[in-house]
């Protein structure tokens, strides 16, 4: 027997708890009282329990005698609880057998102990604690990519935080055999255990891929890493996370007589200047190293990257500089500048400038006279003279209704172009099964269905590339501004949009449409 009272009596029979019910009445509460004396009796049923307890005579099941330590394990077989069934006295009897017991009531499950850490004075009654922990896999570390740094193309700022055009990393030199980048390859990963010592296999870290031009750079497996090397000396590129080698001409002197003009695909670095009347064009970079700058050349272009002119550029009215990216010119007198961005670094002087944006030294680079035209930002330090020369700041930015109507022109095109495209596709579809019976002008008029529909296609395809910068320059584009730092003197003429306004006095600030009106 384990319980009598006046309502009910316990009795044991090996693991099972039977309940006589002497008469009803007893409270189902009451019996977290003796559960806590009994901390080894589980109920097995509630509803059977409190049904049991009304009924006058009744006798059964009620419960279950638990072991004195019970296991129960994670479904993912990572972890094992005990819970202790024991009575705070018997506890305190048995805490220096407790870890023993533990011990034998996991070996009894085929579980490894001896993994986690127990607080043995902190145990209570019906406490559960983590008394086993498998050993989780560890994933192996993902590959690393590692690229050669590219310097910033940018003017060495001196302590005054002008811009010293002089030194610039524009090029940067690559021998035969360079370094260019390297991969250490995903890692095998640390195996784990379950609390049961089955082995848990990890997984493998995720691969990489190292993204390069096959035709100057190759890979090298050295020390258990995959390595690019330089196939040829020449100059890096490194564009849409690409990594080459270029073409490279060098000049060591002048373009001029002895080299006549130069149109080069690749890089062209002169370490002298562009004598008058002569010109380079390149698909790269163009780098003319002479202090003197360049006076009266014909053209310096370049297709697809930059021009880097060290010194500056006296151009009597005839020079054209011309970079798909950027060009960076010490000053620039009496030629014409075309970019996406200008950048000077003393004065503008009577010059034509077309650009996204052109920047002059904000500290102390002027503009005086010509027209400059930065589709969204100008800033200088000087602009015009005492004199009250005339010097044009424009600065329209993009005119987005335009640009709408366009798109919406465009996408009507591309309608009727996929109209007629489904059309001829319908007409050609029979004769797609004959063809090779055709002759004549049976064959000639399927020949010419063929060509208009890859004509057709193409047109679709170079209209949807067009639709899309649409609206990328629709989305990413800023507000047009003209900023003066130091002094915009008399005779300036300053063009935001198509708002004009001359000044007439000296001023400065920052020039910009303000609720539909120029600030000025």
């Amino acid at each position: 027997m384990l319980f009598e009272n006046d309502y009910i009596t316990l009795t044991r029979s090996e693991n099972i708890i039977l309940m006589h019910t002497k008469k009803s009445g007893f409270p189902i509460k009451s019996f977290d009282k003796i559960t806590q004396e009994l901390p080894r009796l589980k109920i097995t049923s509630f509803p059977e329990l409190r049904r049991a307890l009304s009924t006058e005579g009744n006798e059964g099941e009620i419960a279950s005698y638990a072991s004195e330590i019970e296991i129960s394990i994670s479904l993912d077989k990572m972890k094992a609880e005990a819970e202790i069934y024991l009575t705070s006295e018997e506890i305190e009897e048995q805490r220096q057998e407790l870890p023993m017991l533990i011990a034998e009531a996991l070996k009894s499950k085929g579980i490894r102990p001896g993994q986690t850490e127990i607080n043995w004075n902190a145990i209570k009654t019906k406490q559960s604690i983590v008394v086993a922990e498998g050993i989780a896999p560890v994933k192996g570390d993902d590959a690393v990519i590692t690229y050669i740094e590219v310097p910033e193309r940018r003017p060495v700022i001196r302590e005054d935080g002008s811009a010293d055009y002089y030194e610039m990393n524009f090029v940067t030199p690559i021998k035969k055999g360079d370094w260019l980048g390297e991969k250490i390859p995903p890692q095998e990963g640390i195996n784990g255990f379950d609390i049961f010592g089955n082995e848990i296999p990890s997984k493998k870290g995720l691969d990489n891929k190292l993204y390069y031009d096959r035709k100057s750079v190759e890979e090298v497996e050295e020390d258990g890493k995959i390595v690019l090397r330089a196939v040829h000396g020449g100059v890096l590129e490194f564009e849409n996370g690409v990594v080459g080698i270029g073409q490279q001409l060098l000049i060591n002197g002048d373009v001029g007589p002895e080299t006549g003009s130069i149109t080069f695909d690749g890089t062209v670095v002169i370490s002298g200047t562009v004598l008058a009347g002569y010109s380079v064009n390149a698909t790269g970079d163009i780098s003319v190293g002479a202090k003197e700058g360049v006076t009266n050349a014909k053209e310096v272009r370049s297709e697809q990257a930059d021009v880097y002119i060290k010194g500056g550029v006296f151009g009597g009215g005839t020079t054209v500089i011309e970079a798909k990216g950027s060009i960076f010119i010490k000053h620039a007198n009496e030629c014409s500048l075309f970019a996406q961005t200008v950048q000077v670094g003393s004065y503008l002087l009577g010059s034509q400038v077309i650009a996204d944006f052109v920047y002059v030294d904000r500290h102390k680079g002027r503009i005086i006279g010509g027209n400059i035209e930065g589709k969204y930002r100008i800033e200088c330090a000087v602009a015009g003279n005492r004199h009250e020369r005339v010097t044009e700041l424009c600065a329209k930015g993009i005119d987005k209704e335009a640009l709408h109507i366009d798109v919406q022109k465009m996408a009507q095109s591309i309608k009727n172009l996929q109209k007629q495209i489904t059309q001829l596709e319908n007409h050609v579809e029979p004769l797609e099964k004959v063809v090779t019976s055709l002759v004549g002008a049976q064959r000639e008029a399927y020949d010419k269905i063929q060509d208009t529909l890859k004509t057709s296609r193409e047109e679709v395809f170079v209209l949807d590339q067009a639709i899309q910068a649409n609206l990328h320059t629709m989305k990413t584009a800023v507000p047009p501004q003209i900023e003066i730092t130091h002094v915009a003197n008399p005779g300036v003429c300053i063009q935001i949009g198509s708002k004009t306004s001359t000044i007439d006095s000296s001023t400065k600030g920052v020039f910009e449409m303000i609720d539909g009106v120029l600030n000025i």
